[in-house]
C-alpha cells in the first residue's frame, strides 16, 4: 500500500486489523466471483452476504458518525479499509444507500427522517437506487422534467428516470423532480420514494453484453408524502450537489483498479507474448495508476478537516473511469484474437444473462465504456474543473 510506512501507529494498527479480518473471513470463492465481475456495479447478492459478515464492525457504514449508527472511522481509516477491500478482492458494496443516502440524510435530513431512514440502510431492509438521469437530458440534471405537483399533504409525480442501476432489485429510490414549471435550479426538489407505491413501474434495459444492471423507471401519478421531501422545496439542487460530490469523488477505487491491473498484467505475461506496444502501455498504466492512487489518497482522505470540492471530485471521477477503460483495453489487446471468440458453455460466471457470446475481457471492455458517461460525463467533469480553476484565478 502507498505510504504505509508513514501511517501513525493507530492507523497502522487499524490496517493490520483489516488485513487480519480479511485473512479470516474472505474466502477464495468470494474473491473468484468478485474477480469475474465485469463492471464496477456491485453484485447485490454477494454484497449482502459480505455486509452480513462485516455488519458487527459497522464497516459497511465506516465513514458514518457513531451517533448515526456508523463506525465513526476517520477519513484515512475509511480509505485504508476500502482500499484494502478492493485490493484483496472483497465484494464491492452497493453505494446508493450506504454512501449516498446515509451521509446526505445526516447532512440535510430532519430528525424524523434520520430516525426512520438510517436504520433501514444499516440493517439491510432498505436498498436504494438513484433517480437523476432522464431520457433526453443527458448529463444536464437541471433539465429534469419529471414533475411533482403538490396537492395538500402529498406530491403527485409524473415522468420517468433512465439508466437507473438496480431499480429492479431495490425497494427505495431518491429522485430529483421539478416542483415549479420554470427552467431554473430553484425549481428542483429532492424526494424519497418507496418503489412499492402504486404507479411506479420498472422496465429493464439490457446491454449488448447481456447484462441487466440498468432500468427505466416510470411514475404515473405516484403519491408521495410531503414528509419525504429532503431539504426545502426548490432546494434540491444543493442536496444533489452534495450527493454528487460523494458519488464522483468520495469512493476509493485505487485498490480495486490496482487489483484489476495486476491480474491483467499477470495474465498477459503468462501468455509469453512479446509486444512492444503492449509492454509500453503496461508501464504507462502502472505509472498512471500510481499517480491516481496518490491523488485519491491526498484529495479525499489525507485532510480530514476539509470536504471534497466539486472540482476535486470531478478529477477523481475522470481519472478512475479512464484508467478502468485503459485496463480493459489492455486486457483485450493482451488476449489477442482469443478475446473475440467465446463458447457460451464455457463462459461460466462471465455470462449473467442471454446476450452476444463474449469473453470476459471483451464483455468488460464493452460494459465499462459507459463509465465515462454515468455520474455525469467526463466532458462535463472537465468543464467543472475548468470553471473552478478559472474562478480560483480571478
Amino acid at each position: 500500500m502507498l505510504f504505509e510506512h508513514l501511517l501513525d501507529p493507530p492507523d497502522r494498527a487499524f490496517l493490520d486489523e483489516v488485513r487480519d479480518f480479511l485473512a479470516d473471513h474472505l474466502s477464495e470463492d468470494i474473491i473468484a466471483a468478485e474477480d469475474a465481475q465485469r463492471s464496477m456495479v456491485a453484485d447485490l447478492k454477494r454484497a449482502e452476504q459480505w455486509i452480513d459478515i462485516i455488519r458487527p464492525k459497522r464497516w459497511h457504514v465506516g465513514n458514518w458518525p457513531k451517533e448515526a449508527g456508523g463506525a465513526g472511522l476517520s477519513p484515512i481509516q475509511n480509505y485504508l479499509l476500502l482500499y484494502e477491500f478492493g485490493l484483496q478482492g472483497a465484494p464491492h458494496l452497493p453505494a446508493q444507500g450506504l454512501s449516498y443516502v446515509g451521509p446526505t440524510m445526516v447532512e440535510f435530513g430532519t430528525e424524523t427522517q434520520i430516525a426512520e431512514i438510517l436504520p433501514g440502510i444499516i440493517d439491510g431492509r432498505d436498498i436504494w437506487c438513484q433517480g437523476f438521469s432522464e431520457p433526453g437530458a443527458g448529463s444536464d440534471l437541471a433539465s429534469v422534467k419529471t414533475f411533482a405537483e403538490r396537492r395538500g399533504d402529498a406530491y403527485f409525480i409524473n415522468g420517468s428516470k433512465i439508466w437507473t442501476t438496480d431499480a429492479h432489485h431495490d425497494n427505495k429510490i431518491f429522485c430529483l423532480v421539478r416542483t415549479k414549471q420554470e427552467q431554473s435550479y430553484d425549481a428542483i426538489s429532492f424526494l424519497l420514494i418507496d418503489m412499492a407505491t402504486p404507479g411506479v413501474s420498472v422496465r429493464p434495459i439490457r446491454l449488448m453484453t447481456g447484462d441487466h444492471d440498468l432500468n427505466q423507471v416510470f411514475f404515473d401519478d405516484v403519491e408521495v408524502p410531503v414528509e419525504n421531501l429532503v431539504g426545502e422545496e426548490g432546494g434540491g439542487w444543493a442536496v444533489a450537489r452534495y450527493l454528487l460530490e460523494i458519488e464522483r469523488g468520495a469512493f476509493v477505487f485505487g485498490g480495486r483498479l490496482r487489483r484489476r491491473f495486476e491480474r491483467t498484467r499477470n495474465q498477459i505475461q503468462a501468455t509469453g507474448r512479446k509486444d512492444a506496444a503492449i509492454d509500453a502501455e503496461i508501464d504507462a498504466l502502472d505509472r498512471d495508476l500510481l499517480a491516481y492512487e496518490t491523488t485519491e489518497l491526498r484529495l479525499g482522505h489525507m485532510a480530514p478537516s476539509r470536504s471534497t470540492a466539486m472540482a476535486e471530485a470531478s478529477i477523481i471521477k475522470i481519472e478512475w473511469t479512464e484508467l478502468l477503460q485503459r485496463i480493459d483495453a489492455l486486457a483485450v489487446a493482451g488476449s489477442g484474437r482469443e478475446s473475440l471468440y467465446a463458447d457460451t458453455e464455457t463462459l461460466g460466471a462471465g455470462t449473467r444473462h442471454e446476450g452476444i457470446p463474449m469473453t470476459d475481457q471483451l464483455s468488460s471492455y464493452f460494459n465499462n465504456l459507459a463509465a465515462t458517461i454515468y455520474a455525469g460525463s467526463n466532458e462535463v467533469q472537465r468543464n467543472l474543473v475548468y470553471r473552478a480553476l478559472r474562478k480560483g484565478r480571478s
